[in-house]
């Protein structure tokens, strides 16, 4: 479960990318933070976005952003998600599909580092424009394979050490990372 702070960090990362395009489809949302969390993690050794990035057929999505987009395209019930409030209240379906999503609000800048917006123009440049089939081709990287090899549900968790070594992170960062990673589940 993601605390407000993250949730609120999620909705400023996900309104600055929809931002920069007016509207943007579900698929090149999810892949353009997936690199950019991604690239983050191996340069820095910390999360973008505190989401759990899902190994979907289409390459990883991010749970809970996924979760509050059906919640708006009326395939969630609100009350179910209610924790995920700040995320569906600031977006709406820009599309007769429900697919193209468009943000009703600008982001809060103060939720995002200077190594975030970096890392998120980095990857809004790089991905914008490449075909929903190639990016979603190019996402099925170390990290989806070992998750998609060794899940055992339909779409499983990707864990954090392998997203940040397929962005190519050192290895002194995956220690960096792990020793992270256990301080905040002690602190949690």
């Amino acid at each position: 479960m993601q605390t407000r702070d993250e949730i609120l960090k999620m909705k400023a990362a996900m309104l600055y990318i929809i931002n920069k395009v007016d509207s943007i489809d579900t698929l090149h949302l999810f892949k353009i933070l997936y690199f950019a969390d991604r690239e983050h993690l191996a340069k820095y050794g910390r999360h973008i976005i505190h989401d759990d990035f899902r190994a979907i057929d289409m390459g990883p999505i991010p749970s809970c952003i996924y979760s509050a987009i059906k919640v708006v395209q009326g395939k969630n019930r609100p009350e179910d998600y209610s924790s995920l409030e700040d995320l569906f209240n600031s977006i709406e379906i820009s599309d007769r599909l429900h697919y193209v999503i468009k943000a009703k609000e600008q982001p809060d800048m103060d939720e995002l580092s200077v190594s975030d917006v970096k890392c998120l123009d980095d990857s809004f440049e790089e991905n914008r424009l490449v075909d929903t089939y190639d990016l979603s081709k190019k996402s099925h990287d170390y990290a989806w394979c070992k998750a998609r090899d060794g899940g055992y549900s339909n779409n499983p968790s990707m864990n954090t050490l392998d997203i940040a070594r397929a962005g190519g992170a050192s290895d002194a960062m995956l220690e960096y990372i792990k020793e992270s990673e256990i301080v905040d589940s002690i602190l949690r």
